[in-house]
């Protein structure tokens, strides 16, 4: 589902960021030494599953992508609005390469795994996981960070994919 993001869009997917990185570097000052960065696994999890998600043409996993990014639009651009007085604009978006056969593959393989763990992954991780995911889905398709991240992602996925098709 091709939804593009919007100035508001962005705001969502960065407040969530922005949110959860500083709660995890709050809770890291605590500890004297170095960070635990284990911690930050289920949310870089999230956001990479939120970025194969957003790069499916279609299919259920791109429709319910499109729909975090169509209500990450909405929100957003009800707050920085309502916040700001200004209103908001479509954004250009990265040109995130689509999934082949193989990235579809592995793609399909990582939400079985995910559906079929929910129940044993702890509490305290389903939340960064489905946080990560609406970073992933929304700032994905952005031309920053997380898209440069989508833009070597998603080769990534393919290629892995295309060679187990390959071999298989």
């Amino acid at each position: 589902m091709n939804v593009s993001l919007t100035v508001g869009g962005l705001a969502v997917g960065l407040a969530v960021l922005v949110w959860y990185l500083l709660r995890w570097w709050h809770s890291q000052k605590a500890s004297k030494g170095s960070k635990d960065w284990r911690a930050l696994s289920p949310f870089g999890s999230g956001v990479g599953l939120g970025i194969l998600a957003a790069s499916c043409a279609g299919g259920i996993l791109g429709t319910i992508a499109g729909w975090i990014r169509s209500l990450s639009n909405t929100a957003g651009d009800k707050v920085v609005g309502g916040a700001t007085g200004s209103g908001t604009q479509a954004l250009g978006t990265a040109g995130v390469p689509a999934l082949t056969g193989g990235g579809a593959l592995l793609t399909v393989i990582a939400f079985v795994a995910l559906f079929a763990l929910w129940k044993k992954i702890k509490d305290t991780s389903r939340k960064p996981l489905a946080l990560g995911s609406v970073c992933g889905c929304t700032l994905g398709m952005s031309s920053g960070v997380v898209g440069s991240v989508a833009l070597a992602l998603v080769p990534l996925v393919n290629n892995a994919g295309d060679t187990i098709i390959g071999v298989i």
